[in-house]
């Protein structure tokens, strides 16, 4: 017998590493702003116009909790006419670690200072401007709303490329980056970006890996959760 499916509105997070690059244009003046340029970088394929932000990061001079952020952007998008998304979060560089507001959706970077003075009046503090050009750490707390297609895999159902699936285990970020490098050299088609995540359900945390693969595969999916289980399986 199928299962049926089922809607899930949850939270959780979401941790990957990128390149991460300063904004000097279009921004408050002396604030910091930073771009990931490949915010997929496991994924090589036709990605969103690049005259469009993919994702920016408003890098704060204090650290503001999860709910503090929600609230905030909840009253600036009664206020503003264009859509964009926000998510409170860290990025950990070798040195330090900086708390940010991840913003996506934004349709032009023309949107980010007048983005920011909302903020800016909601008594948000930014960080001063410097240059930065380093891989990052990135912790992206965050809602999700997806579809359990079957048992312990899911579709997103804001973003048609991404799929998730759950791990029996919380994986250290070092043992999901070589399994991932493992799994990669080992099958055809390694086109596809992976991400750490986690999702809060009622019994408890579910630790899960993120695909972005606009292949949209289910049975592809499947089956890079067994190769993902057998690693862990070799690795005990």
């Amino acid at each position: 017998m199928n299962q049926v499916e089922t809607n899930i509105e949850t939270f959780g997070y979401i941790k990957k590493e990128e390149s991460l690059v300063t904004v000097k244009n279009n921004i408050i003046p002396h604030t910091l702003v930073l771009e990931s340029l490949q915010p997929f970088p496991g994924y090589h394929g036709d990605l969103p116009d690049k005259s469009q932000p993919r994702s920016l990061f408003l890098i704060t001079s204090k650290d503001y909790s999860f709910e503090e952020i929600a609230r905030k952007t909840q009253k600036i998008c009664d206020s503003i006419k264009y859509n964009f998304n926000a998510s409170q979060g860290y990025l950990h560089f070798k040195s330090e670690t900086l708390s940010c507001i991840r913003i996506k959706y934004l349709r032009s970077f023309t949107f980010i200072p007048e983005l920011q003075n909302f903020y800016k009046d909601a008594d948000i503090k930014f960080a001063k401007q410097r240059q930065i050009n380093d891989s990052a750490i990135i912790i992206i707390n965050k809602n999700f709303y997806v579809t359990e297609k079957e048992e312990g895999i899911y579709k997103d159902m804001n973003e048609e490329s991404k799929c998730y699936f759950e791990l029996p285990e919380n994986l250290s970020w070092e043992q999901f980056k070589k399994y991932t490098e493992t799994i990669k050299y080992n099958i055809d088609n390694n086109n596809f970006d992976a991400a750490q995540g986690a999702f809060y359900r009622e019994k408890g945390i579910k630790d899960i890996v993120r695909i972005y693969d606009q292949e949209k595969n289910p049975e592809r999916i499947k089956n890079l959760q067994k190769a993902y289980l057998e690693e862990i399986r070799k690795n005990q």
